[in-house]
């Protein structure tokens, strides 16, 4: 096995792995990252339960650690890609184009082409220079219009970046597609990144269909709804009321047949990874009479690694035993390279720590460690890949499948 994997039993648990590295980090003296497969497996296995018409399409930006990647590729997704590098990682793995969506809107002709070279087939637009383009490159790729839809509440919208106005703009890039002999099958959306409006799926789904009736006057065969990302990691009960208004708007609005697929980034991967850093220093903010106002700590990760600019501020790492009952002071947790915003928590409150002392932080699978590295030439924080015995002999079963085609 490769030595960075620990095969987890049935005598023990990622949980009590952690706890056992927490303790022993800091005589290492690296940050790493745990990485729980199984729990990438539960996550595939919730998603089939309670989505079960909406098939998903892993977006590979948001984690494209090979092992995530091959993992999801044993379990049946198909992939999102944004990128040649993510096509190449993708199809690399024994994946077919028909899994794979191309899904950004704005692609150079190089990409196109490339796409076009692989086979990859279906791709999204939101503009008529896109058409263009591709009626230029690709003319026998089956395209995606995607179409600009916010929820009310999210940590990143994408609208003002991506996606056309249904009122404005759906109907004339429909028609110029159909001018320039390109085939639209269906409309996209994304709702935001981290989105906490679980009804706005609802309206997005409405809008989408409401674009289908459009194509059809065109004479276009709208056949794919693809219902994009923004479903949380980390909150079951807000999953859970997402789905809920996935399945309503599938049952109320959606004819059939209409291939439904969706983008999950963050659902599959935010809780998969915990983060242990360790404090390397540690200073105090005092007031005019010598009080501690607050507590600085300097640990060794940050923004350019482990953490990411997107994060909930109000989240801190995990309450160690050996900190139970210890009075909490105000605290700022700084990243470890001399960037100033390298913050990785602004404001919280903790136990005080002391210098050695190893920082727990869970949810750290999305994003983060895609957000550049190699700042001041800090090594990437490393890896340990944990997975069960039967998760193992699934991911071993499907690459020999693979290997003989």
């Amino acid at each position: 096995m490769d030595p960075g994997y620990i095969l987890i039993d049935e005598h023990s648990s990622v949980d009590e792995l952690i706890r056992l590295i927490a303790k022993r980090v800091t005589t290492v003296g690296e940050p790493l990252n745990v990485l729980n497969l199984d729990d990438i497996v539960a996550k595939h296995r919730n998603w089939q339960a309670k989505l079960p018409t909406v098939a998903p399409f892993y977006a590979v930006k948001c984690n494209s650690h090979p092992t995530i990647l091959r993992l999801l590729a044993a379990l049946g997704c198909g992939f999102d890609c944004a990128s040649r590098a993510e096509l190449d990682s993708v199809l690399g793995l024994g994946v077919t184009p028909d899994r794979i969506v191309y899904a950004h809107p704005n692609k150079s002709i190089g990409s196109i082409v490339h796409a076009k070279k692989l086979g990859v087939k279906r791709m999204t637009f939101d503009g008529s220079d896109e058409l263009e383009k591709l009626a230029r490159h690709y003319p026998e790729a089956e395209l995606i219009l995607r179409v600009r839809h916010d929820a009310a509440a999210a940590q990143l919208s994408l609208g003002r970046k991506f996606g056309c106005d249904q009122v404005r703009d759906a109907r004339p890039l429909l028609k110029r597609a159909r001018e320039l002999g390109l085939s639209v099958i269906g409309v996209s959306f994304h709702v935001g990144s981290g989105s906490m409006d679980a009804e706005c799926f609802y309206g997005g789904i409405r809008k989408a269909i409401e674009i289908f009736r459009v194509g059809s006057t065109l004479g276009m065969k709208m056949e794919l709804l693809d219902v994009g990302g923004g479903y949380p990691g980390a909150n079951g009960a807000l999953f859970d009321r997402c789905a809920y208004y996935i399945n309503k708007a599938l049952k109320e609005l959606v004819p059939s047949p209409v291939t439904v697929i969706a983008e999950p980034g963050k659902y599959y991967v935010e809780s998969a990874v915990t983060a242990l850093v360790n404090v390397v220093s540690k200073s105090y903010e005092k007031d005019v009479d010598g009080g501690v106002v607050r507590v600085r700590y300097y640990v060794d990760d940050g923004l350019y690694d482990t953490f990411d600019w997107c994060d909930d501020q109000g989240s801190g790492p995990l309450l160690q035993e050996d900190k139970r009952g210890v009075p909490c002071v105000r605290s700022v947790i700084y990243g470890r390279t001399m960037c100033e915003h390298d913050v990785i928590r602004e404001e919280i409150s903790l136990p005080e720590h002391e210098i050695g002392d190893c920082l727990v932080f869970p949810n750290r699978g999305a994003y983060a460690k895609l957000l550049g590295r190699g700042h001041n030439g800090f090594r990437p924080t490393g890896t340990k890949v944990c997975l069960t015995r039967a998760t193992l002999n699934y991911m071993c079963a499907e690459a020999v499948k693979a290997v003989r085609g």
